[in-house]
């Protein structure tokens, strides 16, 4: 959703009160926030439940969202936070990303290419599951929910820099495991002519 197009319907919904601006914006970010909020709670209805939360609390304070500087961080902080209230209500204290993997597989490709690209996704989940559970959250919000740097530093109360040495940390063990594959991959026959 581009920048203007955020901030039209967050000034409909706060002046107009307009539920058709409301639900276009509840549809483009209860996805992604849902798997957010997974991250911490682990179980579907619980997570359904904070997201749920977050957007009856923004509908109900509709008319402070022209007010708010970047949407987008704050919805995510609001779902952590809501998180973790959950979490500390329930008396459970354990993050998990065991659910969140990568998949790069282009449906149109053709099956040699599809068997390669599901071995990167394996190579490419096995180095995720490898790193902290802090370093694949990073990693989950800035490649796969396309959030900047600035945004996850914000959103986990971090440093730029942290977050920086986080995304070096996975790509390197990316690259790391990607190149290991090759290695121990055999090497296709070669046509040999007598």
């Amino acid at each position: 959703m581009i920048e203007n197009d955020l901030k039209g319907l967050l000034e409909d919904i706060a002046l107009n009160d307009s539920r058709a601006s409301f639900k276009r914006l509840y549809l483009f970010y209860y996805s992604r926030l849902l798997r957010f909020a997974k991250t911490f709670v682990k179980m579907d209805e619980a997570a359904e439940e904070v997201v749920n939360d977050v957007f009856l609390n923004l509908w109900i304070q509709r008319a402070k969202l022209g007010a708010i500087c970047n949407f987008q961080a704050y919805c995510y902080t609001s779902v952590k936070n809501k998180s973790l209230t959950y979490l500390s209500k329930a008396q459970l204290d354990k993050v998990s990303l065991d659910d969140s993997h990568t998949e790069v597989i282009d449906p149109s490709a053709n099956v040699e290419d599809r068997l390669v690209c599901t071995d990167i996704n394996r190579v490419i989940n096995n180095s995720l599951n490898k790193l902290s559970e802090q370093c694949r959250l990073v990693f989950k919000l800035v490649k796969e929910d396309g959030l900047k740097y600035r945004e996850v530093a914000e959103i986990l109360d971090l440093s730029i820099k942290t977050v920086e040495y986080h995304m070096g940390n996975a790509l390197k063990q990316i690259a790391l495991g990607i190149a290991n594959s090759q290695k121990s991959t055999p090497a296709a026959p070669q046509q040999v002519t007598l």
